[in-house]
């Protein structure tokens, strides 16, 4: 029985979702990322202590199968509910608890929930990919990869509409999804409300997380779009400073805000999506996933890659041929 091969470009939740159940199928999956490791948007920063989530900083479902896939990673020490209740409004008018229901919060670093994913698929990283073309994926130092029997592409929309000029059909389809960025901080300071989660009335900043792997005082604070925008082409150092301030303000903190680390996510979450859970080109064996194509958040995200993997692997007789 012949072996099935796809290439699959970014390793984010889609991609590793789908390479992962693909190889699990008896597939020869290799996984392409331009990044240093896998995780995409679920990435960490590594600190002395620990590690911090500077993307996605909780998972929720809202329908199985995605649900029963939280359970189990909850039972794998993976997650954890979120118990705590999040703290909401702002220091100089007031504050209210409220409950996130069926929020869970990461317990051990992200990506290597995202490296389990991948199972037995073989992950390439720092490996950035030019175009995309029939059964192929041409890479950005001229190497070639072909003969694949389905090529896919996890990435933003943005990112992917550049390798699809050998695709018009697809490439014009992308042409409507928008995505809308947002900037994260990992931050320390001292004193304010003590809280676990704070979510702002606020239309600068939206969210801050404590992140407990590195000790106390240590958080990840999450802008607003409407922040992201106004700032999307600011030097780190500028961005920063406007956080921490408005920050400061939030809290009513006395004392300054160290800011560690600061990073743009350009395309954070889709303002539109294709709709469905993949679009492909049959003729050409090339597919797109992700949450350009399924919508916002990582139950779509996840649901995309493992759906594509699911249809692949009951096509397998037309495949062969």
């Amino acid at each position: 029985m012949a072996t099935l091969r796809a290439g699959i470009v970014g390793a984010g939740i889609a991609g590793a979702s789908c390479a992962g159940t693909l190889a699990a199928a008896g597939w020869d999956v290799n996984v392409f990322d331009k990044a240093q490791g896998a995780g995409g948007r679920m990435s960490t920063r590594r600190t002395e202590q620990g590690w911090a989530a500077l993307g996605t900083p909780f998972m929720s479902a809202k329908r199985d199968p995605f649900r029963s896939q939280l359970r189990e990673w909850v039972r794998q020490g993976w997650l954890a509910p979120l118990r705590s209740e999040v703290l909401h409004g702002r220091a100089n008018q007031s504050w209210s608890l409220v409950q996130l229901q069926n929020h869970y919060r990461l317990t051990s670093d992200p990506s290597q929930l995202v490296h389990q994913l991948l199972g037995d698929a073989k992950l390439h990283t720092q490996a950035g990919v030019a175009t995309l073309q029939p059964r192929t994926l041409i890479m950005e130092d001229g190497q070639i990869f072909g003969d694949y029997d389905c090529v896919i592409c996890s990435v933003p929309t943005p990112q992917a509409i550049p390798m699809l000029d050998a695709l018009p059909l697809l490439r014009q389809r992308l042409d409507e999804v928008r995505y809308r960025p947002i900037w994260s901080f990992l931050m320390r300071w001292e004193g304010g409300p003590a809280a676990d989660v704070i979510k702002f009335d606020d239309h600068l900043l939206n969210l801050a997380v404590r992140q407990t792997a590195d000790g106390p005082g240590l958080w990840v604070v999450h802008s607003s779009h409407e922040f992201a925008e106004t700032y999307l082409d600011a030097s780190i150092e500028e961005a920063s400073t406007r956080a921490a301030s408005a920050l400061m303000g939030l809290l009513g903190l006395p004392w300054p805000v160290e800011v560690e680390v600061s990073h743009l996510w350009r395309y954070a979450k889709p303002e539109t999506s294709i709709g469905g859970f993949w679009l492909g080109d049959r003729e050409n064996r090339v597919a797109l996933i992700g949450d350009g194509i399924a919508g916002s958040g990582v139950e779509r995200a996840w649901e995309s890659g493992v759906r594509l993997a699911q249809a692949l692997i009951q096509a397998r007789e037309e495949l062969v041929l």
